[in-house]
């Protein structure tokens, strides 16, 4: 009879303090208690939009619980694309791995992010970056071959917003033109006439990636 009594988490967790007392009837849905996972913790945190450049998905950063001098180490799983316009930071996720000094959920920590020496990233206008189904794209126009001008589209990974430009990682090269103005009516393959709306990626000097 006691084993069926026993109620066992389906997660390695802290137990909170129970909501019940000896002799309590129970109904169906009352809560018992609150478990807190100690596998991995996930912390949300804002950095500086100079900052949030040179990251990637898997970078490393420490992650200080409070009253801890030994940091731990966290990895980031997400990266917001916008930039905060009065404080000019980015949201980051990082995913805390099992450790003896877990932090609790809910509990701030502090964050340590090591910048180096600046790399050389592409920049566009924004208004030439659009949402597509499978993320962020641009329209590059380049000769066809015969002598006319086409858009085609092309994904690219961006990154932070400087100004009215924003970064972009992956997909394009320096020097290549990208719709701006009216980017969001082409579509792939259409025939195009730069006047004024295609702009070259240029390049930026921003923080390198990881630490």
């Amino acid at each position: 009879m006691i084993a069926r009594k026993t109620i066992r988490a389906p997660f390695r967790a802290r137990v909170g303090l129970a909501d019940i007392h000896p002799g309590q009837y129970l109904n169906e849905g009352t809560q018992l208690t609150t478990l807190q996972g100690v596998d991995e913790a996930v912390h949300v945190d804002r950095v500086p939009q100079h900052v949030a450049a040179g990251l990637q998905l898997g970078s490393l950063v420490d992650v200080y619980p409070a009253g801890e001098s030994a940091p731990l180490s966290a990895k980031i799983i997400a990266l917001d694309s916008r930039i905060d316009p009065t404080t000019r930071n980015a949201m980051v996720r990082a995913k805390i791995e099992h450790s003896p000094s877990m932090p609790a959920p809910g509990s701030a920590v502090r964050i340590k992010v090591r910048v180096g020496l600046p790399r050389k990233a592409v920049a566009i206008p924004v208004n030439a970056l659009r949402k597509g189904p499978g993320g962020d794209q641009v329209f590059v126009v380049e000769p066809d071959g015969s002598g006319k001008t086409r858009a085609h589209v092309r994904q690219v990974e961006s990154g932070a917003m400087l100004g009215d430009e924003i970064i972009v990682h992956v997909g394009l090269t320096a020097g290549e033109q990208v719709a701006a103005s009216g980017a969001f009516k082409l579509r792939d393959g259409v025939l195009v006439a730069a006047a004024g709306g295609a702009e070259p990626a240029v390049e930026s000097a921003q923080p390198p990636n990881g630490l």
